[in-house]
Formats: structure tokens, C-alpha cells, sequence
């Protein structure tokens, strides 16, 4: 495997994971508008975030350029598996339908 593509695929995962807390941050209750943007988890989430970018830029690095816009699809489905672990999130027939859609897709793209 590519080490571009590894570095991809950790900045999808880590993208995800800050999706996650950003959300885990909204949800809390706040007192003040700086609160809302200045707790833990909105903190950590925007870092990570940040991370998931300069890993972005490293793999356009190595990559084909249709690759990696092309792997970042792979948060499409990892969000809302990690919503189901975090916020016992359901899926729907549409959610489902879509993330399927979504994986059929790469791999006609990768076949």
C-alpha cells in the first residue's frame, strides 16, 4: 500500500472523530456564546480537524488528484457509524441506501 494512501485514509478517519466532537460540543449546554466555542470538545474537534488537513496535503503529494477528493467519501460513511456508536444514532433506509451508493462507487472507481 501507498504510504500516501495510509495518510489519507488517517486523515479521513481523524476528520471523522472530530466531526464527532464538534457535535459532542454543540450538544452541551452553555452559558455564554464563548463557551460555545471555547469547551473541550469544540477545541479538540477543530484541531483534529486541522490535522485531518495538513494530512490531506501530504497525500495530494503522492496521489493522483482524482484519488483523493475521491477517498474523502469515505467520511460519508464513517460519520454516521460513529454517530450510531457515540449518539445511538439509527439508520434509515435512505442512510443506508446512500452509504452504499457511496462504497459501490469506489469501488468501480478502484476496480
Amino acid at each position: 500500500m501507498n504510504m500516501y494512501f495510509g495518510i489519507l485514509i488517517i486523515g479521513v478517519t481523524v476528520a471523522s472523530f472530530s466531526q464527532i466532537l464538534l457535535k459532542i460540543g454543540a450538544n452541551r449546554p452553555h452559558v455564554s456564546l464563548i463557551r460555545d466555542y471555547l469547551n473541550v470538545p469544540v477545541i479538540c474537534g477543530y484541531v483534529l480537524m486541522a490535522l485531518s488537513v495538513v494530512c490531506s496535503m501530504i497525500a495530494f503529494r503522492g496521489l493522483d488528484y482524482m484519488s483523493v477528493p475521491l477517498m474523502d467519501a469515505l467520511g460519508f460513511v464513517l460519520v454516521p457509524i460513529l454517530s450510531r456508536l457515540f449518539f445511538r444514532e439509527g439508520f434509515t433506509v435512505r442512510k443506508t441506501a446512500g452509504i452504499a451508493l457511496i462504497v459501490a462507487g469506489m469501488i468501480v472507481y478502484y476496480l
